[in-house]
């Protein structure tokens, strides 16, 4: 079965996150974080590179949109 990978930016377009969409029973998770300006990667758990995703869309007021990829349990 095949996966989606997305990407989309945050914190004025400073930092890109990869994602796979959830498909079937797999749920969706971060797979990277890119800081634009120095290329630096970032890579990790699925929940940690999570939480470092919500705490920085936090800091930079971005939590009041709807995120570009969803969890399976938020279906």
């Amino acid at each position: 079965m095949a996966q989606l990978v997305v990407s989309w930016f945050i914190y004025d377009r400073a930092i890109r996150v990869q994602a796979i969409n959830g498909v079937g029973r797999r749920k969706g998770r971060i797979i990277e974080v890119e800081v634009i300006d120095t290329g630096e990667r970032f890579h990790g758990s699925a929940r940690r590179l999570e939480r470092l995703v919500h705490r920085l869309r936090r800091s930079s007021g971005e939590l009041d949109q709807v995120p570009a990829w969803t969890h399976s349990r938020m279906l």
